[in-house]
């Protein structure tokens, strides 16, 4: 018995092996349905072939050669049995390497597919959003997918406190559209809430009437005259700079029944904005000849800026001392006046294209009766 030989299996099936017998023969042996199997073949490949098929007439199971191990055809079988009629596991498969490629997609890649969206709309709109998210995608070099919640805080906190609401807004509009387009499954910021606003009671973004007055001085006097138009219609109009006033051309401009078609601007929407009587009076003093724009607008601007007491954002040793200017410092001016002097807040959100919270939340309060006769009379 010590000197029996060790056989040494050289194939196996699910209940059967094969072992080359001293004679050179191949043994099929093993049991099946307790029932024991002993067989011999002259080849290996004639054993190999007994082997399967008395395992398949044997059994419910269809016996194949496989490389997978075998867990990993456990695995196979309960994915098989749990698809829908119709469907394989390879479509299974297909999808999901779709949507892992999908949830792989860098948040600077996702924000330029983001923009794209609003390249329709206003230029200040499209800079102002590539502004906010691209101080997301610094913050955050990774997957779009990666950012969680607390990391969206952290964020948030980095941000100046006077411009949270702009990001907030801006980041969960970029998570909406990622949400819409099944890149991502949850939207970090969507329980972050935006902060109140406390409104400088003094009403810093207004400009006194005198310091209106140096503007449109300024503007008539200096560049033979090149930013009045301009300044007259941010001024009395309340027409947004960027968004507004720079697409405006003078055949949007009726003097003779007094108002202004605004047919592009940062809402897309049209409108048609009643003139004063002292805008259609500055205005006629214009050479409409000259774009409302000028070229070389931003050294123009500055200088009148400056020669009116206010810093021009250009260079920083003329700035020194002066007072500095406000974005939309005019349009804010023109809003607050309007609401004063009609004491209607409703038509004053349609002829700013703003809405009635919108004028009720900043623009009230801000000027006296007395100043906003003033200012109209400018």
């Amino acid at each position: 018995m010590n000197n029996r030989k060790t056989r040494r299996q050289i194939y196996s099936t699910r209940n059967l092996f094969v072992y080359q017998t001293r004679h050179s023969t191949y043994a099929v042996e093993g049991y099946i349905n307790n029932k024991r199997i002993r067989k011999r073949f002259t080849s290996l490949e004639e054993a190999k072939g007994i082997c399967h098929s008395l395992e398949e007439g044997s059994s419910t199971y269809n016996v194949v050669r496989t490389s997978l191990t075998m867990h990993q055809v456990k695995d196979a079988e309960m994915a098989s049995h749990s698809l829908p009629d119709g469907y394989t596991l390879f479509d299974a498969v297909e999808l999901l390497l779709k949507s892992h490629t999908s949830l792989r997609v860098s948040m600077s890649e996702a924000i330029d597919q983001h923009l794209r969206t609003k390249e329709a709309k206003s230029l200040e709109t499209y800079k102002q959003a590539k502004r906010l998210l691209g101080g997301l995608s610094k913050f955050h070099p990774g997957t779009i997918q990666e950012l969680t919640t607390e990391d969206a805080t952290k964020f948030l906190a980095s941000v100046s406190p006077g411009s949270f609401n702009h990001y907030l807004r801006a980041c969960k509009g970029l998570y909406l559209w990622a949400e819409r387009h099944e890149m991502v499954r949850a939207n970090p910021f969507v329980h972050i809430k935006l902060k109140g606003r406390v409104r400088d009671a003094a009403g810093a973004s207004v400009l006194s009437v005198a310091e209106a007055r140096r503007l449109l001085e300024a503007s008539k006097d200096l560049h033979d005259g090149d930013m009045l138009a301009y300044t007259c219609l941010c001024l009395f109009a309340g027409l947004r700079p960027e968004s507004e006033v720079k697409r405006l051309t003078w055949d949007s401009v009726n003097l003779e029944d007094g108002e202004v078609r605004v047919v592009i601007g940062k809402t897309n929407t049209p409108r048609c904005v009643e003139m004063s009587e002292n805008l259609v009076k500055w205005l006629r003093k214009c050479d409409q000849a000259k774009p409302i724009w000028p070229a070389n607008y931003r050294r123009k601007w500055s200088d009148v800026r400056t020669s009116a007491g206010f810093s021009g954002g250009v260079n920083p040793e003329i700035d020194k001392g002066l007072k500095p200017y406000v974005k939309d410092y005019m349009r804010h001016t023109a809003i607050s006046n309007r609401v004063r002097i009609t004491g209607d807040i409703h038509g004053a959100a349609t002829w700013a294209g703003n809405s009635p919270a919108m004028i009720s939340r900043h623009y009230l309060g801000l000027v006296s009766s007395l100043d906003a006769s003033k200012y109209w009379s400018l």
